[in-house]
């Protein structure tokens, strides 16, 4: 990746942002400034890794499904700004050991842990992201974006408290314990959502 191309696409997309829909981040002071971080967020338009992205005072790289790498010109930018390709219908090994790396060289890695856009509220996360968050023992940071689909105004994004899995970290979950720390993230979105714009 080209740390000159993400912070010159994460400038542009700020002002853009703030000038045409009116952009608004809360929370910013609960963003750790060093050390291995999960962001995680709602997603419901394709806007939405541009604004999170945006939100985050971090170089932040995305999962991004693999079809968007198919178009050479964006797989180049999308390459160019840290983002790296996953496949969302199956389990994706090599999309896992990518997002561990990032995360035990104290990266950022950005997620959206519903794997696919929902415009009909919160989803449940996908198992796959709950197994990098409790292999990495990485602080998950929750987002709320709010008005991000349909040129709705103001986009606001509302960054939560990060939170730590400690008591689910060194043991063998079953599907069942793995669902509940799926929802356990999901309520933290919520909860940011629920602060509104």
């Amino acid at each position: 990746m080209s740390r000159f191309m993400f912070w010159l696409a994460y400038w542009i997309a700020t002002i853009y942002l703030k000038l045409f829909r009116g952009f608004k981040i809360y929370g910013r002071e609960n963003i750790p400034q060093k050390g291995s971080l999960i962001v995680v967020g709602n997603h419901v338009s394709n806007l939405d890794p541009l604004v999170l992205g945006s939100s985050i005072t971090r170089i932040t790289r995305f999962m991004a499904k693999k079809e968007l790498f198919k178009n050479s010109l964006l797989g180049w930018f999308l390459r160019k700004i840290g983002a790296f390709s996953v496949d969302r219908g199956r389990g994706d090994m090599e999309a896992m050991r990518t997002s561990l790396k990032i995360l035990a060289d104290n990266g950022v890695l950005g997620v959206f842990p519903e794997g696919t856009r929902n415009k009909d509220g919160l989803g449940k996360a996908q198992l796959g992201m709950v197994m990098i968050a409790l292999k990495a023992k990485a602080p998950i940071l929750p987002c709320g974006l709010l008005n991000t689909g349909n040129g709705q105004r103001p986009i606001v994004v509302h960054i939560g408290k990060p939170i730590q899995l400690t008591e689910f970290y060194n043991r063998k979950l079953s599907r069942e314990e793995m669902e509940v720390v799926g929802e356990l993230i999901m309520d933290k979105i919520a909860q940011q959502l629920e602060l509104g714009v």
